[in-house]
Formats: structure tokens, C-alpha cells, sequence
């Protein structure tokens, strides 16, 4: 029984490496893609050098040439192993950004709220270093894997996103999906095709076909049905 347990194994990996790896790669990143258009139409609200943007939690700075005719600064704590960082204008918690109030027209903070151990105060301090009717554009998700650990923290539902712009003083401008239910379903069908054990070939086969093509589909329509993997939100400082 051994032997055959251990042809098995032999079977599922060669299957893997042949079939579910090449399934899989070089697949459209949706949630990037969508990234990038949300962050480019952050990037439209200002015309000149005088609008001041603070990309905060701003990692390796993915979007910086985005904004290259405003003035653009960047602000992270830089302390996740391994994770490369863009020189950045201000090391610090985002709870305490060393600049003035009203400092700037617009803050963008993608993907990082999950990360932050206190949304609420770090929200309450965007409010604090934006100008009167500037304005936050964040994303975060609702549905993915712990990552970035240690430090991954909080998962956000549409309610929790409402409640606390209104406790930060935020009245919000759009509050979506970042992706359509084909971007969730890829996700999930993508990581089950990877992690189901041996025994499970067959399905994690059909699982990486599935993934494949729900891919393509979120990147032809967003379908909002079932949920969304990131929410997106615009909050405004009146």
C-alpha cells in the first residue's frame, strides 16, 4: 500500500508540474488590472504640481509614474520581511504622519488597510492630513488569504467600510466592487487547484480550468452576483 500511496504522489506531481502549473500560468491578474484603473482615476483628480498626493502604505510604490504631474509623496512603516520598498518620503505608522493638517488634496491607499491593526485611527488620520474636500481612495479585501504575515489583520464587509468613514468624518463618494463574482470564483478555483491533496487530481484539473476561464470572463465583465474578492471606496473630508 505504501508503494502504490507513493506511485500516486509521483503521479500527482508530474501531472501538476505538466498540466496544472501550465493551466494556471500567465493568467490576466484582474485585481491588478482593476488596480490600476482605480488608481489611475486618483491620479485624474489633480492637474499640476500644486495637488499633493500621499500614497500611503505605498510598499514598492506601484503607481508613482501614475501621478508624475502632481506632487506625489509616499509614507509606510517598511517592516514586512522580504518585501521590497520603494525609497519613501515618510517611514512611519500611519496612524502618525509627520506632516500638517490639511497637507494633502488626496491620499491613495491600496490593499493595505487590511494590514493595519487600528483602521479606524488611521482613517481618523487621513481625515487629519487632507485638505477640506480632499479625498481617500482605498481598497481592500472582503475574500483572500492571509498574507503579508504577521501583519494581517481585518477583512472588510460594505457595512464595516460605512461605518467607519462616518466615524472618521468621511462621507463616502462611491463605495464598490472591486472585481465582479467571475474574479472571486477564479481565486478560489485557482487555490484549490494548487492546495486539494494528490487525491484529488482530477478535480483540481477541472478546478485549474475553471479558474482559467473565470479569469478571462472578469476581464471581459464584472458580475456582481455571489461576492466580491476587494471592495473598493471613495471617501470625501467635507
Amino acid at each position: 500500500m505504501a508503494v502504490k500511496h507513493g506511485l500516486g504522489q509521483q503521479v500527482a506531481r508530474r501531472v501538476d508540474r505538466a498540466v496544472i502549473r501550465p493551466l494556471l500560468k500567465g493568467l490576466p491578474q484582474p485585481t491588478r488590472h482593476r488596480l490600476r484603473r482605480f488608481a489611475a482615476k486618483a491620479a485624474a483628480q489633480g492637474a499640476d504640481k500644486d495637488f499633493r498626493v500621499l500614497d500611503a502604505g505605498a510598499g514598492s510604490a506601484p503607481y508613482r509614474r501614475r501621478f508624475n504631474h502632481v506632487t506625489y509623496e509616499t509614507a509606510d512603516f517598511a517592516q514586512v520581511p522580504n518585501k521590497k520598498y520603494t525609497a519613501l518620503d515618510h517611514v512611519c505608522d500611519l496612524t502618525a504622519i509627520p506632516v500638517p493638517d490639511g497637507t494633502y488634496d488626496l491620499v491613495l491607499c491600496t490593499q493595505v488597510m487590511e494590514h493595519l491593526p487600528e483602521p479606524l485611527a488611521v482613517l481618523r488620520e487621513f481625515h487629519r492630513v487632507l485638505k477640506p474636500g480632499g479625498k481617500a481612495f482605498l481598497t481592500a479585501p472582503l475574500f483572500y488569504n492571509e498574507h503579508e504575515v504577521p501583519y494581517d489583520y481585518h477583512r472588510f464587509t460594505q457595512f464595516a467600510w460605512k461605518r467607519m468613514a462616518a466615524e472618521a468624518g468621511f462621507t463616502i463618494e462611491e463605495l464598490a466592487w472591486l472585481e465582479g463574482y467571475y474574479g472571486t470564483l477564479a481565486y478560489q478555483a485557482s487555490m484549490a487547484a494548487k492546495s486539494l491533496p494528490a487525491r484529488w487530481l482530477v478535480w483540481r484539473i477541472l478546478l485549474a480550468l475553471l479558474a482559467r476561464q473565470m479569469t478571462h470572463a472578469e476581464m471581459k465583465h464584472k458580475l456582481h452576483a455571489g461576492m466580491p474578492k476587494n471592495y473598493r471606496v471613495i471617501m470625501v473630508k467635507p
